[in-house]
């Protein structure tokens, strides 16, 4: 089969097969791999060379990502699995780790300070959010391990500040407890702190 390219606009390179087009690359991989000696091509040589190419293209997404925002490996190779095959979203995700632009223990302890401390999440609920991003138990718990875990105190700050006039009723307490609850916090502590505070309203009120 003959192989042959043509140059296209922002560094592309269009491929083509027998002058059938079949995909596309950067310039720069397309210049550094042995593709650019080739004529000819068989059909083992295409598979080979379509993996090459959907692998550069998902690590170059990658990357892309990466510039955004920090992702664990795992989160990393499901997005890049929905645009390229698994088999490239895991040789980009690879590589992209063995340049350091992926690293779990880093993501895990950056992302457990963000739950915390923007969104208020108890240490278990940040545990199970960092799980779901793939990453492994034991670094998760190191993470959770690393902040402060005085949950009652939290919880008295939260309601005092995020939750405060939202004790005026049983209802209001009720949902108060059950978005405590969502955020990871244990129910007992929840109710202590409640009533902690609940006992200083009306200490106030008492003294007004």
């Amino acid at each position: 089969m003959k192989l042959s390219v043509k140059p296209g606009k922002a560094g592309k390179i269009h491929i083509y097969v027998d002058d059938e087009y079949r995909f596309t690359c950067d310039s720069d991989y397309w210049y550094s791999e042995k593709w650019r000696k080739f004529n000819e091509i068989d059909e083992q040589e295409l598979i080979e060379l379509e993996n090459s190419v959907n692998s550069r293209r998902a690590f170059l997404k990658g990357v892309s990502l990466l510039n955004r925002r920090p992702h664990s490996k795992k989160e990393l190779i499901l997005k890049l699995s929905q645009a390229y095959p698994r088999s490239a979203a895991e040789q980009a995700a690879d590589r992209l780790e063995e340049l350091l632009l992926i690293d779990d223990e880093k993501f895990a302890q950056s992302y457990a300070q963000e739950l915390y401390r923007r969104k208020n999440f108890a240490p278990k609920r940040i545990e199970t959010e960092l799980k779901v991003r793939g990453i492994d138990s034991e670094i998760a718990k190191n993470a959770v391990n690393s902040l402060d875990k005085d949950d009652l105190n939290r919880i008295i700050l939260l309601l005092n500040s995020k939750y405060a006039n939202k004790l005026s009723d049983e209802k209001a307490v009720n949902r108060t407890i059950n978005a405590l609850i969502r955020m990871g916090y244990d129910y007992y502590d929840i109710k202590k702190a409640i009533a902690l505070v609940k006992k200083d309203i009306d200490s106030e009120e008492y003294y007004e």
